[in-house]
């Protein structure tokens, strides 16, 4: 079942399809209906929605549950937002980069090219009025509460069927990147387009894909990108975090009592944090497949490639905060402590990555 995004945003509340029907009651308990973008057992993303069902069940003895549906069985993985704003579902896991269709400005929440990363995001959103901006704004754009849960940390640039040597290499390929990583490959001419992340491995099979990005070792492993490109690079300039997130309906959200609004919310950072470590344990451990077992030779992206992106990502990032007056209020916010994480990064985090690297190598003598 799909739904139409255009419709629901032209009409506002709908119905709900008889296939969703609306939250179930029966003796004080409740059942909120989930949609995700991602297929069952899906590594390092439907474990979110599942850990957070299992949380709200046990810290409400029962009287909250949630019933997660994968990408396809109720709606289709880009159209979750759809199906939770318009009331045919009630919650969902996805990522804003799956939006920007509907309004650019949405991936501010969760991936700029050359921007924050892991901890750095959480700490904008949670200390820097992130939140509180993405709140107001998803609530009167998509209708939903939205909460940041699952983190990618820094990914890699992606595979690709041929070396990057150049800038010029990248020009005409066709290549897998959503959100500002893709509109930043178009600018330096790569055919950039998005496709839901389980459709990527046959793509790459067929050729209908010259290269793909999709998250490390440890998904990419999983997905089997390195049978069909060879070669891997760093960094990962379009996403050095992808912050997902846990949405409600946001007249969902309002009707839920305190207790529950808050058991909610504990259980999305609980979420949260498991996943954190689930992405750099599991990233480390298969880098060392990808080397030992199949191989694989990381690269770094020539610094002509890195100057050119970083270009373009300024440019685009710019761009992105004068769509609208909301966009300002949020690239402001967004850029200024960007300028002061990059600024203490340098002074504590840079030389210490350094230094670990050159503990390694003198204590191999």
């Amino acid at each position: 079942m799909t739904l139409n995004r255009r419709k629901f945003l032209k009409a506002g509340a709908v119905a709900a399809p008889a296939a969703l029907a609306a939250p179930a009651y029966a003796q004080g308990k409740r059942k909120l209906q989930m949609v995700m973008s991602w297929p069952h057992n899906f590594p390092g993303l439907a474990s979110i929605a599942y850990n957070f069902a299992e949380f709200v069940d046990k810290m409400t003895d029962g009287d909250l549950t949630v019933d997660v549906a994968a990408a396809g069985e109720l709606v289709a993985a880009f159209e979750v937002y759809d199906a939770v704003g318009s009331g045919a579902a009630d919650c969902m896991h996805s990522t804003p980069a799956y939006i920007t269709g509907q309004w650019q400005p949405a991936v501010f929440f969760s991936q700029i090219p050359f921007g924050l990363t892991q901890v750095e995001h959480m700490a904008w959103m949670n200390h820097g009025g992130g939140q509180e901006l993405q709140h107001e704004a998803f609530r009167e754009i998509f209708g939903v509460v939205p909460f940041t849960c699952g983190q990618t940390g820094i990914q890699m640039a992606g595979w690709f069927n041929k070396e990057i040597n150049n800038i010029e290499d990248l020009r005409g390929i066709t290549m897998r990147m959503p959100g500002l990583g893709g509109e930043v490959m178009r600018r330096v001419g790569a055919n950039a387009v998005l496709i839901p992340a389980q459709e990527i491995f046959p793509a790459l099979q067929s050729g209908a894909l010259d290269g793909t990005e999709l998250q490390g070792p440890w998904l990419d492993t999983v997905s089997g990108f390195y049978q069909h490109a060879k070669y891997y690079y760093a960094p990962g300039f379009q996403e050095p975090n992808s912050a997902g997130e846990i949405a409600i309906n946001a007249n969902v959200f309002d009707e839920l009592s305190p207790s529950h609004q808050a058991i909610v919310q504990h259980a999305i950072q609980s979420a949260n944090s498991i996943n954190v470590g689930e992405w750099a344990y599991n990233n480390a451990q298969f880098y060392q497949t990808l080397k030992n077992e199949h191989g694989v030779e990381v690269r770094e992206y020539p610094q002509d490639v890195i100057d050119e992106l970083a270009k373009m990502s300024a440019e685009a990032v710019a761009e992105l905060g004068e769509v609208d007056d909301r966009a300002r209020a949020i690239y402001a916010s967004y850029s200024d402590y960007l300028k002061k994480a990059v600024e203490y990064s340098v002074a504590a985090e840079v030389p210490y990555y350094r230094a670990r690297v050159r503990q390694v190598e003198v204590s191999k003598g």
